[in-house]
């Protein structure tokens, strides 16, 4: 793999991070081009990404150290991003929250852009992944198989194609289904991603928490819970149109 892109006198690129900056863009350029489909006013796009892309970093990388509080010798060591250490749930959910706050604050219709900012996410975070793959982050077992990659299971690849996959799926959902309401490809976004998180973890190198399960899979199955609350409700309330 290859962790470091280029060097320019003192200053080091890394592959990852330039993979993740392009994840940004192309997830926003979907998102812009999926909200003006929708109708929707993207007037503060750009703003609500920037400030959504930051907090997810900083609820990652809290996330991180309150799990592995161990590694850092002090507080400041939480800066120190090029040294890695993100835990994606927390990036989620905190990014998720500023997201629908500033949807609220600005009067815009959330689930809407839920919907929209669903699809997006998926692609972006499939170059988030291929960051991880080549920053050498395989985050699996050891295994001797020959599926392993450096003598590891490659989850990280796993969940890219599962990523990729996902954005396939509820692009398609979105394309060929005119009528759908609002918030339901943002709720089988969730089911799907959570679900195949939940698979791929078993894979992967994590303390567990419950038997066999670890507190990503917990989070997984949290996800999945979360999409069907949502979900049901907009299903219920279709059918409820639907006869009157």
């Amino acid at each position: 793999m290859h962790p470091i892109l280029f060097k320019i006198g003192g200053f080091t690129f890394y592959t990852h991070g330039l993979l993740a900056v392009v994840g940004i863009v192309v997830g926003a350029m979907i998102l812009s081009h999926l909200a003006k489909k929708s109708s929707l006013n993207r007037n503060f796009l750009f703003d609500n990404v920037v400030y959504a892309v930051l907090f997810g970093i900083i609820g990652a990388r809290l996330t991180y150290y309150f799990i592995y509080s161990s590694q850092f010798q002090s507080l400041s060591d939480i800066l120190k991003l090029w040294q890695g250490g993100l835990v994606s749930y927390g990036g989620f959910i905190l990014g998720g929250i500023a997201m629908w706050i500033l949807f609220r604050m600005q009067k815009q219709p959330v689930m809407k852009w839920f919907d929209s900012a669903t699809i997006a996410f998926f692609a972006g975070l499939f170059f988030g992944r291929l960051g991880n793959l080549f920053a050498g982050e395989y985050a699996g077992f050891l295994t001797t198989s020959r599926f392993a990659l450096g003598g590891v299971i490659p989850v990280t690849l796993y969940e890219g194609i599962m990523d990729l996959g996902i954005f396939f799926a509820l692009w398609l959902i979105y394309r060929r289904i005119s009528s759908l309401s609002a918030g339901i490809i943002f709720s089988v976004g969730l089911i799907a991603y959570g679900a195949a998180r939940f698979v791929i973890d078993f894979w992967r190198d994590e303390a567990n928490l419950l038997g066999t399960i670890s507190l990503g899979q917990l989070a997984s199955l949290a996800i999945v819970i979360l999409g069907i609350s949502i979900l049901i409700p907009i299903l219920l309330k279709r059918r409820r149109n639907e006869i009157v």
